[in-house]
């Protein structure tokens, strides 16, 4: 097997030159294409703040002392950092094999905790969920339906049209800054808890401009500088709580120069998500098998999810990651969930037993067919 691109593929998208030039000399975006009519964008720090504010929004409107949130068990801690200070009671309700919610179990939990406030229902790696039944759900029990498009990377078909709000996270697949942006609707106003004053340019702007360039620079000349060791498979990485500093100008602009490129990345990532499929196809669906069973036709995939099975996929991934194929798992579960193994078995099952590869535009196809045919190799190894 070739080993050029061993240490040097890159986990996330890595910005062009020219688009950072060019980003200087433009306006900046309104956040409009994630916005349906009547709709309207903020900006914050990453989706976790967005979601945050958007709480303490309602609950004020409300005039409510404590909140209730219904949120999947299948769910990022780290995204839910800016929340827990608040007057929140988190309700993590039981999702199903497909990654829908446990309906059958829903009505139990509002007898349990009460009716909640906001439901947060997530599209996981892109793919939709199910959207008809969360908003029957929320009219019947009088909650404010939240979407999750943290993994989406613009609204299609019925995403981003139904909620009471949306949270999407374009620095997840595009090649800016940290960035989350809120959609509500014109008439609402978002309080932002904003740290500091908007800056044209700011020190982690720099930061992230010369480790991206400088990243760009390696993984074109199959240079490695990633290193092989894994974060051991069953460790959540801590992270800390970043503050809201105010979006800069800057990031707005960059943002403004890749809205012209998301049809063309999106292509892009639908080709590598088949590519990587196809080399699992014929490996048999017990041991190896996508997580979700197809891709729709107005899908943008996030990742490539895989299931394996629970025997294999910790070498698996730590024979990947020695191939310098950057394998992750996903996500790091809530205390919460971790803690009550009973009443969250497929949440639990799913880290245990899900991978995720990176298909992003600033791959290669060849790198892609590299990561592709490293994978199945591991497997049956």
């Amino acid at each position: 097997m070739i080993n050029s691109h061993r240490f040097s593929i890159p986990i996330a998208t890595l910005p062009h030159i020219w688009c950072l030039l060019q980003s200087a000399l433009v306006r900046q975006s309104s956040g409009r294409l994630w916005c349906s009519r009547g709709q309207k964008a903020f900006f914050f720090r990453g989706s976790a703040w967005g979601i945050s504010e958007a709480i303490k929004t309602l609950l004020k409107s409300k005039k409510k002392i404590k909140g209730i949130i219904f949120l999947p068990e299948y769910f990022c801690n780290q995204a839910l950092m800016p929340l827990r200070p608040q007057p929140v009671q988190l309700v993590f309700y039981p999702i199903t094999k497909d990654l829908n919610p446990d309906w059958s179990l829903m009505n139990s939990l509002v007898s349990r905790y009460g009716s909640p406030d906001i439901f947060i229902l997530v599209h996981y790696f892109g793919f939709p969920g199910e959207i008809t039944k969360t908003i029957q759900f929320c009219q019947q029990v009088e909650a404010k339906f939240l979407e999750d498009c943290a993994h989406v990377l613009l609204p299609f078909d019925d995403i981003g049209k139904h909620g009471w709000a949306t949270i999407f996270s374009p620095y997840k697949l595009l090649p800016v800054p940290k960035l989350g942006i809120l959609v509500v609707s014109e008439k609402m106003e978002i309080s932002q808890e904003i740290f500091g004053k908007r800056k044209r340019v700011d020190i982690n702007m720099y930061k992230w401009i010369g480790k991206r360039l400088a990243q760009s620079f390696l993984a074109s000349c199959n240079i490695p500088w990633r290193s092989g060791k894994a974060v051991p498979f069953e460790l959540d990485a801590e992270v800390k709580l970043e503050e809201n500093y105010s979006i800069s100008v800057w990031i707005l602009q960059l943002l403004k120069i890749l809205e012209s490129e998301l049809e063309r990345y999106k292509t892009i990532r639908r080709k590598y998500y088949k590519i990587i499929e196809e080399q699992i196809s014929s490996i048999n669906s017990m041991v190896a098998r996508p997580l979700f069973p197809f891709l729709p036709d107005s899908v943008c995939p996030y990742l490539f999810p895989i299931c394996l099975n629970e025997e294999i996929i910790e070498k698996v991934y730590y024979l990947l990651n020695g191939m310098g194929i950057p394998a992750q798992t996903w996500p790091d579960l809530p205390p919460e969930v971790k803690e009550n193994p009973s009443q969250h078995e497929i949440a639990l099952k799913l880290r245990r037993s899900v991978l995720t590869l990176p298909i992003h535009q600033s791959l290669t196809k060849d790198q892609i067919e590299y990561i592709g045919r490293s994978l199945r190799e591991a497997i049956l190894k």
